[in-house]
């Protein structure tokens, strides 16, 4: 029982049967409540990873076996027929044998196996929607291009570095990036294609995840519940890696700081999983870091033996730090030795004015929401969940505030308007555990005969399912052709702009609706420009005005086109000022040994747009006449497009 919450400390929540823990249990029944916990927690597990593993490549496999086009109804309206049927055979087998499924243990793997159905459906939804193009939701624009990027990147090197300016060590979390960069490696595919797909899989594996953790916690179908609430309440593809540090977070939280009836986790796997989720999305951690602390204070208050638990939290500490050092030791250390550029926080994003309060839209999942927070306020003192649910919605309000304050009089924003993420999933899953704590007592004193029906638990979790899926499915699907892009919701927009996208020769993909045409980056032609001029293998640092050729290329870059998108490690202010003195020379000799030896290093290519009679990069001007023959090779290419090479010596 090392580590772990001991058999005679307090809850704070009144125990009831097997689960009682504290001073109204005995010595031996706390224990016996984990083991039945445990052996709950394992037939839930297994079912639920099996069905995982046996139906996503089903899920995978069946939009092109179907072959539709997802903007029509027959095509976008596959994932509701199977889970629809889905739906109704889990009702019918749970329907079949009533009596079997009332014992909890013969419950858990039925419902481990609808959670694993459910995992694999999200798959089979999202990737009905990107049947027809190789890119994923966004296609190359905005924070999916550099996504791209950085698996681009990572697909040539396994050193944590930007995705664009090669050699700074990545400030942005770079575990997600890093696993799919290496894996379209090791598979010999274009990291730009397998994207999409790792992203479909991440959401889908963060609702497994958040299922498994949460099983740990509650019984198996409120762990359900919990998956299926948190995908609707946030389960954006383009940001699959803050899905499932999400997923990860919310339970890891209580079941580390927390005083759960089952006995907190380990000190080794709490410690691995705290620095897995610095390492894939860092804002969880920094937004929640009030709540943990507050959360932390009043466990060890309420602890018979405080020094163990200071004990188990430092150990904890160390091994997160070590799980993330890889990531957080060059990152830290270039910050403490050349200092950076924070812009990236100065983008004049439209959320930041956004409401901050979900629970108060007038939506199914805005009345879940407001019923969590009521109930994390009243059952704050009964239950073990609502303190740490409070601690982390408190802290992330208090971030928000504090932030916001700030940005007022420096217009940095400290990214605060992202804290709708984390709050939106808690209150969601509050709501959850409002309605499993409180719904049996109301049920029975509302209820208007003697004895509740059975069943009303699994129908109530099936609709929950189901509006969730059919939730989430519909705001991922693109609309009908001829729908005017500018009049839909951002996550249908998404879905649009994955086919919109062209290919890197030119062609439109598969099922690209007439509008909006994405201009087109003439990427192949570049490529073989300097193919041709510096040979097949060379890897230039390059000055691009368009930030998809780094999607597309692992080439070193020299700057990021998008300040606001810039890490602070890549100084970003410091390298256009560089550009901007270089864009100043006229005398071609001393314009070319300048931009062989800047401060931030050499520029072997520029790749920049025509605009008569200069070339452009940004707000910069060069003149064509600066890059004299003597000194490079250049090419113009179609799209505006003109690529020039240094010679070689």
């Amino acid at each position: 029982m090392t580590d772990q919450q001991k058999p005679d400390e307090p809850t704070g929540e009144r125990p009831t049967g097997e689960q009682a823990t504290g001073e109204q249990a005995t010595g031996e029944r706390a224990p016996r409540a984990r083991a039945a916990g445990a052996a709950a927690m394992r037939g839930a597990t297994v079912p639920a990873l099996l069905t995982w593993l046996v139906m996503t490549p089903v899920a995978m496999l069946l939009p092109s076996l179907v072959d539709q086009d997802p903007f029509t109804p027959r095509g976008a309206v596959l994932p509701v027929a199977a889970g629809g049927v889905l739906l109704a055979a889990a009702l019918a087998v749970a329907a079949a044998r009533p009596r079997r499924w009332r014992v909890p243990l013969r419950t858990e793997p039925l419902t481990g196996v609808a959670a694993g159905l459910l995992a694999a459906w999200v798959v089979l939804a999202l990737r009905s929607t990107l049947h027809g193009t190789p890119f994923g939701f966004a296609g190359l624009l905005g924070d999916e291009g550099r996504m791209s990027a950085m698996v681009t990147r990572y697909s040539a090197t396994a050193v944590p570095t930007d995705g664009i300016v090669a050699g700074v060590p990545s400030e942005y979390p770079p575990l997600f990036p890093w696993v799919v960069g290496r894996a379209s490696a090791l598979l010999d595919l274009h990291a730009w294609q397998v994207l999409g797909d790792a992203q479909t899989l991440t959401v889908s594996g963060a609702v497994l995840l958040a299922f498994l953790l949460w099983t740990r916690l509650v019984p198996a179908p409120a762990a359900l519940a919990i998956a299926a609430a948190s995908l609707v309440a946030f389960g954006d593809p383009r940001k699959a890696h803050e899905v499932v540090a999400l997923a990860v977070f919310t339970p890891w939280v209580p079941a580390t700081f927390g005083r759960p009836p089952r006995g907190r986790l380990h000190w080794l796997p709490a410690g691995i999983l705290g620095g897995l989720v610095v390492a894939t999305y860092l804002g969880f951690m920094l937004w929640g870091a009030a709540g943990i602390l507050v959360l932390a204070w009043l466990a060890w208050r309420a602890a018979d033996d405080r020094r163990r638990y200071l004990a188990y939290l430092a150990k904890v500490v160390v091994v997160a730090a070590v799980t993330a050092s890889w990531y957080l030791v060059p990152y830290g250390w270039t910050l403490l030795s050349e200092g950076g550029q924070m812009v990236s926080d100065q983008f004049p994003a439209p959320a930041i004015t956004s409401n901050p309060f979900p629970f108060l839209a007038a939506t199914p999942l805005g009345l879940l929401q407001l019923t969590g927070l009521a109930g994390a306020i009243w059952y704050r003192r009964t239950t073990w969940w609502a303190t740490p649910l409070l601690c982390l919605i408190g802290g992330a309000y208090l971030y928000r505030a504090v932030a916001a304050a700030r940005y007022v009089f420096t217009d940095h924003t400290g990214l605060f308007y992202h804290t709708a993420r984390m709050i939106t999933v808690l209150l969601a899953i509050a709501g959850v555990l409002t309605i499993v704590h409180a719904g049996p007592g109301l049920v029975r004193r509302f209820a208007t005969r003697d004895t509740v029906p059975h069943g009303i638990t699994a129908a109530a979790l099936a609709a929950l399912v189901g509006w969730s899926a059919f939730s989430y499915w519909r705001e991922w699907t693109p609309p009908p052709p001829g729908t005017d892009i500018a009049e839909v919701t951002d996550t249908h927009r998404y879905a649009v702009l994955a086919h919109a996208e062209p290919r890197p020769n030119g062609k439109r993909t598969r099922f690209a609706p007439a509008e909006p045409r994405i201009r087109w980056f003439p990427v192949n032609r570049v490529e073989d420009a300097v193919t041709d001029a510096l040979g097949r293998d060379a890897a230039p640092r390059t000055l691009s005005y368009d930030e998809r050729l780094f999607a597309y290329l692992p080439w070193p870059g020299y700057i990021a086109v998008d300040r606001t998108a810039a890490a602070s490690t890549s100084h970003w202010d410091d390298r256009h000022d560089a550009l901007a003195a270089l864009a100043k020379i006229q005398d071609p000799d001393a314009f070319a040994k300048a931009s062989a030896n800047t401060r931030f290093g050499g520029i072997d290519v520029f790749v920049l747009h025509t605009n008569p009679p200069a070339w452009t990069w940004g707000d910069l001007r060069f003149s064509p006449s600066q890059f004299s023959p003597s000194h490079f090779t250049v090419r113009s290419l179609p799209k505006n497009t003109v690529v020039a090479i240094r010679n070689r010596p």
